[in-house]
């Protein structure tokens, strides 16, 4: 199954037609804030170095995300967005069996495989409202795999795993010498479920993070990961010369310091993730599933209505979700949507509506129904 990333405005507005500054993006989960004031103001003032090699150590930015998360320096290291170190990963730790908990990022699966790793997938059930089975999980375990990929909050579903759970499941694999990958893409705006702090202190646990969805740096490409400072090192080892540009460093580092930002980002997101999620929920046709990241799976209940057809029509009126029908475990009917700012949540909420509603006989709903959406 193909999983197609979102945020591609650039190919959505070439098969619709549409220009892309015409096109709100709700298949892309990123601070609608957009980036902190002061994170703008140092990509200014570093311009001047852009002629200069960047800092191989980026000494200042990992001295932020240090004091950010409370946690020493040897065990941090930054990178090309965490997508760098999921390619990485098979060549660290050389693993031949991965498990991967799911609906997942498509991308675990491509880097293992391309790797020669026989790849296993446990998938979290709809019936369990896509929280997995942490029992049955730690059963699987005992198949025997060398790494384990699961993302906190999850992936597509957005589900917020229990720390306990996770704390269970980190003595589970390192009892089985299972290397354990916690990916915390989303974990910024539910901080207290982080395993960052178990990461450093032992063994086989690597904790990925981005600065992509709170810190709105998705064009700027700065992720970073924090384990045991070992495995920090050998990460070091095989990591590019200068992953890490002057500019995204820049702006990562004043992002962290940033703390009004961050308090607004905070504010924004508990207001409106309960306002959308009411919202979303008044709908006909719409199952929308608990979770605790910026964005919401949603799942059409009409059989005769399908993703494709839907988000075609919504992106003739400019706005793009996330179709989800080639993730493995989710499949048709399945599409996620982007908590934004009040106004661009209000046309998405009009927009799937009218959509909706101007379906009114079999088959797929069609670019030709009619929407009173701008």
């Amino acid at each position: 199954m193909k999983d197609v990333h979102g945020g591609d405005i650039w190919s959505a507005s070439f098969r619709a037609g549409v220009p892309p500054e015409r096109i709100v993006d709700f298949s892309a989960s990123i601070n609608p804030l957009g980036l902190s004031p002061a994170a703008e103001a140092a990509v200014k003032a570093s311009l001047g170095f852009a002629c200069a090699y960047p800092d191989p150590g980026v000494k200042e930015l990992t001295g932020a995300l240090a004091g950010y998360h409370g946690l020493p320096e040897a065990n941090i290291l930054a990178g090309n967005g965490s997508t760098e170190f999921i390619y990485l990963i098979p060549q660290v730790f050389r693993p031949k069996s991965v498990l991967i908990v799911g609906p997942a990022f498509s991308e675990y699966e491509k880097t293992s495989a391309a790797f020669g790793c026989r790849v296993d997938h446990f998938l979290a059930k709809e019936e369990d409202s896509f929280v997995p089975d942490m029992d049955s999980l730690l059963e699987r375990l005992g198949n025997g795999y060398d790494l384990l990929y699961v993302s906190n909050p999850m992936c597509h579903s957005g589900v917020v795993l229990e720390r306990g759970g996770l704390v269970r499941l980190i003595k589970e694999c390192r009892k089985r010498s299972t290397v354990l990958i916690v990916d915390e893409a989303f974990c910024d705006f539910k901080e207290d479920a982080s395993v960052k702090t178990e990461a450093a202190a032992g063994e086989g646990v690597v904790v990925l993070r981005s600065m992509t969805k709170f810190f709105a740096m998705a064009g700027l490409r700065l992720g970073y990961m924090i384990s045991k400072k070992d495995t920090i090192e050998a990460f070091r080892r095989l990591r590019p010369a200068w992953s890490v540009n002057t500019l995204s460093a820049a702006a990562g580092t004043a992002s962290l310091n940033d703390t009004d930002y961050i308090e607004a980002t905070r504010r924004w997101f508990a207001e409106e993730r309960a306002y959308m999620s009411g919202r979303l929920g008044e709908l006909d046709m719409l199952k929308v599933f608990p979770g605790g990241a910026n964005f919401f799976l949603l799942k059409l209940l009409s059989d005769d209505v399908r993703v494709a057809g839907l988000s075609h029509a919504l992106l003739e009126r400019g706005v793009l979700v996330r179709d989800l029908g080639g993730v493995r475990g989710l499949g048709e009917g399945f599409f996620r949507v982007a908590l934004r700012g009040r106004k661009d949540n209000e046309l998405l909420l009009r927009c799937l509506g009218e959509t909706l509603r101007s379906f009114s006989g079999p088959g797929t709903v069609g670019a030709d129904q009619a929407c009173a959406c701008p």
